[in-house]
């Protein structure tokens, strides 16, 4: 940057002699204006780019003159012809200084207009710095505040001439550059304090967020739970019927999904666009695809890894293992395979080194080959001995027995230590006296950084070219779309093969029924912890309330596909923490079971077990359901910014025809066209994307690198489904700040049902009013919907739990 403040310094030298030079021609009206003075201004003296100045934004019944800033606008600049100078009181030198002193009286009237009329279009756009200029002074200061306090009653920083400029360069580019906008040094400048929103009710209450309770039966069933819906694929004597029971093939299209299929169907599309690379599916309704099996065979000689392409939890180890044991067992019967697991331990140091020390330590304990051994040694470098026997150092064999041992033992042993070269050579040695095939696969980097993924290429394909091998490495396909183009891989030409997560309901069906068999047949398995006491006919039942629910119960089924967004291992994960949460009445589930052979889970009561885990109170840290409704600043339509942009993303992205990706600018402008600033847009997407109720993605035209978002089932399912659920905002509310006292002095820590049920309601209400602030136009979601079916279903909880302080309840 200081390469542009130099250039900007010196284009405002060139400018004042321009200025002086033709100062007779003040007559100047505002289009030639900002021709002559003001672009070179803000283009050449502030170095904004071109690219990120638009003339003429429409805002209400006006024109903005300058909108500044991409994606989104950040700084707005309200242009007035030269001859038109702003009449500033006697004495009034660069500076900070009182709004209302700069405008008072007639002669203050000029100035006052054109800020009344940049700190409108401030308000309707959501940006806070703006300007008022007309070429030779600069007026700037707070367009659009959040403390309560109208902006001509604040203050301004005044630049009253292109000299005063050149007088205080610095501050002028500290305040108004693309680097000075993004620090928001004009707050410090003014003296202007940024009010954080009230804090949530979560940051008063004792213990929060708490550790929940669990008795003797939720306890073990939650240890039992995790062993059978998550761990019993590790377990080695059940392993090969795990895999043929319960494996599940990608593709399937979900029946629940709230985003389109063109969305799901398109999953891997920007992949293979824009010139990439030739994609094949992995699984299809026949099964494995036969061009895997072939590049199998031919990877080796074609000395290029092959690369396995799916999101996080769809299911590549577990498609990797039945590969391995079921699929092409015949292959891998014969072949020396190994598998390298970088997700099996926190600190890797270096990666190449862990692919080393893992492969000789896979050698030793699956196939009993030492590479270190003497005798295997010898056996690898018996081309390299006999050399050895005819160099000056075999001579000492004749001479000096002992020397020539020591001589022997020290050559062979700097073959040991060149590590790579030793396996590398121990390998060939493998292949060629045991005639098997090497298949390594190198898995579970997609769960590190886009940094180690491209490490962990670069080493397949190194392995591939070097050892007499077929490599697999498994990859996120963001990371592969990235660095495929402009990172490690684009050097490349990998086989790619693309893995779709499979459908929830499928993959927990057959897990669920895979332990009910293992325990009416054996009724404990091989690997149950020692010393584990519990009811195993309560467990029995309680897999089988799952088993009828994952069949007939859509309504639940719908929730777990949608939350886990083709996560399976986050599905699993959801009915593991249901089975033993201390949120739900076990026993009571049980019992029915038992006695009536049937028991509807209520969604209500699965979803208290997501959102709130271990913990007493909703914890956004740690439960994976999103609080939406959350705010940065103290602005009440904030609450509904997350779920506009999330519906007009899935708008946007249903109907156009970019596999449902949309630009950022996009998003950007529609908020910002409803009065939402650059920061609270970029807070709601950040938060977004991390709670992955989206998805953003880098497209790539030429040398431009731009960042497009997609609506992920999360998402949809959060906005359109949840945020009506009583269940979700008796748990968000404590984490929501409210901007109304009245009802922050009404929404308090509640414990019974009845006390929930009405904080609920009036946080319902304080909503209802925050939507009245929004403008009156057409919207792709509203909250008074929202609010009416949210009002239902609060209605209906309290009639069946108290039917004579409830009565009918709303209309619907």
């Amino acid at each position: 940057m200081p390469h542009d403040y130099d250039q900007g310094l010196a284009a405002l030298d060139d400018l004042i002699e321009w200025a002086e030079a033709n100062a007779s021609e003040q007559s100047r009206n505002e289009a030639t204006t900002r021709l002559h003075l003001i672009d070179a201004l803000l283009t050449r003296v502030l170095r904004w780019p071109r690219a990120a100045i638009t003339a003429e934004e429409p805002a209400g019944s006006g024109r903005i003159d300058y909108a500044i800033g991409t994606p989104a606008i950040q700084f707005i600049v309200e242009a007035k012809r030269e001859g038109v100078y702003f009449d500033l009181p006697a004495g009034t030198k660069l500076g900070v200084h009182s709004i209302e002193s700069l405008t008072s009286g007639s002669a203050g009237k000029p100035l006052r207009e054109a800020m009344e009329q940049v700190a409108e279009y401030a308000f309707r756009r959501g940006v806070a710095p703006v300007g008022v200029t007309n070429g030779n002074q600069f007026v700037l200061f707070i367009g659009a505040r959040n403390d309560q306090v109208p902006p001509m009653k604040g203050k301004a920083l005044v630049f009253p001439s292109l000299t005063d400029m050149r007088s205080d360069y610095r501050l002028l580019w500290d305040n108004a550059s693309p680097v000075g906008i993004d620090e928001r040094t004009i707050y410090r400048t003014l003296r202007l304090t940024e009010a954080p929103p009230p804090e949530p009710l979560a940051r008063h209450l004792t213990n929060y967020p708490g550790v929940k309770r669990r008795n003797d039966l939720q306890a073990g069933l939650d240890i039992l739970g995790e062993l059978f819906l998550e761990d019993v694929a590790r377990l080695e004597e059940l392993r090969d019927d795990f895999l043929r029971d319960c494996y599940a093939s990608s593709g399937a299209l979900s029946q629940y999904a709230e985003i389109s299929k063109q969305i799901l169907q398109t999953r891997y599309a920007l992949l293979g666009a824009e010139d990439g690379p030739q994609l094949a599916t992995l699984v299809g309704k026949k099964g494995l695809s036969p061009a895997l099996t072939q590049d199998m065979l031919a990877a080796a000689a074609s000395r290029r890894p092959i690369v396995l392409l799916g999101d996080v939890g769809v299911g590549k180890t577990t498609f990797i293992q039945r590969l391995v044991h079921v699929d092409a067992a015949d292959i891998f019967a014969n072949a020396l395979s190994l598998y390298i697991d970088f997700g099996a331990s926190t600190t890797l140091g270096q990666l190449s080194a862990f692919v080393i020390d893992e492969s000789k330590r896979q050698l030793y304990s699956q196939y009993d080959i030492d590479i270190e051994d003497a005798s295997f040694v010898e056996a690898v470098y018996h081309g390299a001995l006999n050399r050895f026997e005819k160099s000056v150092a075999g001579k000492l064999k004749n001479v000096d027995i002992v020397a020539y041992e020591m001589a022997r033992i020290r050559f062979l042993q700097d073959k040991v230590d060149s590590g790579a070269e030793h396996l590398r050579a121990s390998l060939e040695h493998l292949r060629s006296n045991q005639r098997r095939q090497l298949i390594v696969f190198l898995d579970n980097i997609d769960q590190r950084s886009s940094e180690d993924q491209e490490q962990v290429f670069l080493i397949a394909n190194e392995l591939a070219q070097t050892w007499p091998a077929t490599v697999f490495v498994t990859l996120r396909p963001e990371t592969f779309y990235q660095s495929s183009r402009k990172g490690a891989l684009s050097g490349y030409q990998a086989r790619v093969f693309t893995i779709s997560p499979p459908r929830a309901d499928v993959v927990l069906q057959r897990r669920v029924d895979f332990a009910l068999k293992q325990l009416n047949e054996t009724q404990r398995l091989g690997s149950y912890p020692t010393g584990i006491t519990v009811d195993s006919e309560s467990l029995v039942a309680f897999l089988g309330v799952l088993a009828s629910n994952f069949r007939e119960n859509q309504e639940l089924l719908a929730l777990i596909e949608n939350l886990a967004g083709g996560n399976m291992r986050l599905a699993l994960k959801f009915v593991a923490d249901f089975i033993g949460s201390g949120h739900i009445d076990t026993r009571k589930i049980v019992t029915i079971q038992e006695t009536s052979g049937s028991y509807k889970i209520p969604l209500h009561e699965f979803l208290r077990a997501l959102l709130y885990g271990d913990s007493v109170y909703y914890d956004p840290d740690s439960s994976p359901i999103a609080n939406v409704f959350r705010i940065t600043q103290p602005d009440g339509r904030e609450h509904f910014l997350l779920a506009l942009v999330l519906s007009q993303l899935q708008a946007l992205g249903e109907r156009g025809s970019e596999e449902g990706y949309v630009a950022t600018s996009e998003l950007y402008t529609f908020a910002q066209q409803l009065g939402f600033n650059a920061e609270q847009i970029a807070t709601a997407l950040g938060h977004a994307s991390e709670h992955r109720l989206c998805e953003v993605s880098p497209r790539y035209s030429g040398d431009q690198v731009r960042a497009y978002y997609r609506i992920t089932t999360v998402g949809a399912y959060t906005v359109r489904i949840l945020m009506s659920y009583f269940a979700y905002v008796d748990a968000v509310v404590t984490d929501t700040s409210i901007i109304d006292e009245g009802y922050r002095t009404v929404i308090s820590d509640a414990h019974t049902l009845a006390d929930r049920l009405a904080r609920s309601e009036y946080f319902r209400l304080y909503l209802d009013r925050q939507w009245a602030k929004m403008p009156n136009s057409e919207l792709p979601w509203r909250w008074s919907d929202v609010s009416r079916k949210l009002s239902q279903d609060i209605y209906r909880v309290g009639r069946r739990t108290d039917p004579g302080t409830w009565g009918a309840g709303p209309a619907s």
